[in-house]
């Protein structure tokens, strides 16, 4: 087996820079490194928006279609990306192992993802400090710091 997707929460981009390719990458609530807009989703540098907004603190506008300019994070009340959850989905789906690593599986909808591994067949573990409400779904359950248990299954 091998990993061929990383579904996360988080938007800071170590996923990649850690050396995951970025098109193995599925950053459900977006990316905090650059911006995009918010009709068209047209992405820009999160300099170039800088170079707008901090002189007079005025809200950047897209320059293809005018819709304003925010960083490419999900905020609440804010739609899941469509494309993004699609892949998701279609990763979980197709999946024989889920790793679920470092999450409280309380935030939805990606702590529904592990259920439906389950439900079609595929094995769960689970790496968390903390136990959680998943943990009688998994195969195997690890309480212990993500850094220490997967350096021990490396070695």
């Amino acid at each position: 087996g091998k990993v061929t997707e990383v579904i996360t929460q988080n938007v800071d981009g170590l996923h990649q820079k850690a050396g995951v390719p970025d098109d193995r990458v599925i950053e459900i609530h977006g990316n905090s490194n650059y911006a995009s807009c918010l009709d068209c989703g047209k992405r820009y540098e999160l300099e170039e928006v800088r170079a707008v907004f901090l002189p007079d603190e005025q809200v950047p506008y897209c320059s293809e279609c005018g819709g304003m300019i925010k960083t490419a994070t999900i905020s609440f009340g804010q739609a899941m990306p469509e494309a993004e959850m699609m892949r998701a989905h279609q990763a979980v789906l197709n999946c024989d192992l889920l790793l679920a690593m470092g999450s409280s599986m309380t935030v939805y909808p990606a702590a529904g993802f592990p259920q439906l591994a389950r439900k079609n067949g595929a094995r769960l573990v689970l790496i968390n400090n903390e136990p959680t409400d998943l943990d009688p779904w998994c195969d195997l359950v690890l309480h212990r710091p993500i850094g220490v248990t997967l350096s021990a299954a490396l070695d």
